[in-house]
């Protein structure tokens, strides 16, 4: 994914009060030092006030380092130390249940937490500004295109501030890749990549015109030269690596072979880093370039190290990219029958992955207004064994009769470790999330049908378990901020 790069020098400028010198290790790219910087603060700061976010930053190192299961352990441990008011607890764990999401390629559950983020109440600017990143990488890895652009232009809009200078070159990158990686998926000879293809198609691509406003542009080629352009004004070396191999990348899709070495040096310098993830994902970048230049044997050459790794075990996106690659690889080098084997396993995974993802995607887009609020995006921040309790409650929301000791004793745990594992994970406690997602689906059925009269408002509260009329409008309003009546007059 090659969001990683840039996710610890956002981790990092989220951070008040950064201590000296690790911002500049990530600056430069030199994570294994500030990782260990981080792991020794999260020793000193374990139990003392105000450690969360040294805390945090240890586990988005280790993240960023591919040590993902004691990231999330890291992560419980700093949602622990958390002294702020509830909402501060939910922002944190959307944020991390996020990031940990997007990072194991569980793309609509990573959507799912970031917007909700976005939605929080009292979330600071740097918190939002570092959600509407994570839904600009998510929609991009996705596949949806149009709505990647609206993300990115609104995450645009977000870092116009003047103390936010390294947030614009972040950005400034962001845009450039993002307009490479559509110019090289679009390449005549990867036409048959449907995945991408298909959202590919529903894109208008846009650039800034001298007004300042947006005009649509002739091409992709032309959005990555009018980006390029502001990239190249980028000083943070972290980021100038991507700009420079984006540059190269793109001169190897025009089948430019001496763009070659400095790819390579660019592999390499992601492996000594220590940038895992995204050393695969970038390789597989420059497998498309090769491909799109019509060299396959560049291609396979390439893509040996990565047959080395176990694909047996990972599943929907991580294998889309590898899965095409392969396909098209064996297809241009003649040999038919293997290609048509991969092209097959691509096939199903693309189909799974688009199945999967439709409903948070359709929610996203504000067409599935009245459906349920998804379940992933709030069980991936419970501990494990807690998610069959909320979804339990989550099936019990009509009984008015729910209580938290029946929910409790469904899956076997105290009342109290039902309390404590609720309030340190989501911020809220069963009963707050109980009449938080009541308030949700009353809300749904309002917008979704014409209700005329408080009666038919009654019956609806009704039907989720609200029974006092009293209690529906001060908790509509407290979610809200309107009244029921005022939803009906939209």
């Amino acid at each position: 994914m090659f969001l990683t790069l840039y996710f610890p020098l956002a981790a990092s400028l989220s951070v008040h009060d950064l201590p000296d010198g690790f911002l500049n290790k990530v600056r430069d790219g030199d994570l294994q030092p500030a990782g260990a910087q981080a792991s020794r603060w999260s020793e000193l700061a374990r139990g003392a006030a105000g450690s969360y976010e040294l805390l945090r930053l240890h586990a988005d190192m280790q993240m960023t380092l591919g040590i993902c299961d004691e990231a999330e352990e890291q992560y419980r441990r700093a949602q622990k130390a958390i002294r702020s008011p509830r909402h501060a607890i939910r922002a944190a764990s959307c944020r991390n249940a996020g990031w940990q999401a997007l990072f194991r390629h569980r793309l609509a559950t990573a959507l799912s937490c970031f917007a909700r983020l976005v939605d929080e109440p009292d979330v600071g600017t740097a918190q939002q500004v570092e959600a509407r990143l994570g839904i600009v990488g998510a929609l991009h890895e996705l596949g949806r295109s149009r709505d990647c652009g609206d993300a990115l232009d609104e995450l645009a809009a977000a870092t116009t501030d003047p103390s936010l200078g390294h947030w614009r070159e972040l950005v400034a990158t962001l845009r450039f890749d993002i307009a490479v990686q559509r110019e090289l998926r679009g390449a005549t000879l990867l036409s048959d990549h449907a995945y991408w293809q298909s959202g590919l198609a529903e894109h208008t691509l846009r650039g800034v015109g001298a007004a300042g406003g947006f005009h649509a542009m002739a091409s992709a080629s032309d959005a990555a030269d009018l980006h390029e352009v502001e990239a190249l004004n980028v000083c943070t070396p972290l980021l100038r690596q991507r700009v420079d191999y984006l540059r190269q990348l793109r001169e190897l899709a025009r089948g430019e072979r001496a763009a070659l070495e400095g790819i390579t040096a660019h592999l390499n310098w992601a492996q000594q880093r220590g940038f895992g993830d995204y050393l695969r994902s970038t390789r597989l970048e420059v497998v498309l370039a090769a491909l799109a230049s019509d060299a396959p044997q560049l291609a396979e050459m390439l893509l040996e190290p990565l047959h080395r790794i176990d694909h047996a075990g990972s599943t929907g996106h991580r294998q889309l990219e590898y899965l095409y690659a392969v396909a098209k690889t064996h297809q241009a080098l003649g040999r038919s029958r293997e290609g048509m084997l991969f092209f097959g396993r691509y096939a199903l995974i693309a189909t799974q992955c688009l199945r999967d993802d439709s409903q948070v995607l359709v929610s996203y887009a504000g067409k599935a207004a009245r459906q349920a609020p998804q379940l992933d995006d709030v069980a991936a921040r419970l501990p494990a064994r807690y998610r069959r309790a909320y979804r339990y409650l989550h099936e019990n929301l009509d009984r008015r009769d729910l209580s938290v000791r029946e929910v409790a004793a469904e899956v076997g745990v105290t009342e109290r470790a039902l309390q404590s594992a609720f309030k340190h994970s989501l911020g809220l406690s069963p009963t707050e999330l109980i009449r938080r997602l009541r308030m949700e689906r009353i809300r749904a059925d309002l917008l979704d049908d014409s209700f005329t009269g408080e009666r038919t408002v009654l019956l609806t509260a009704n039907k989720w378990g609200v029974q006092n009329r009293s209690t529906l409008v001060s908790g509509y309003r407290k979610q809200f901020h309107e009244a029921p009546s005022e939803t009906l007059e939209r």
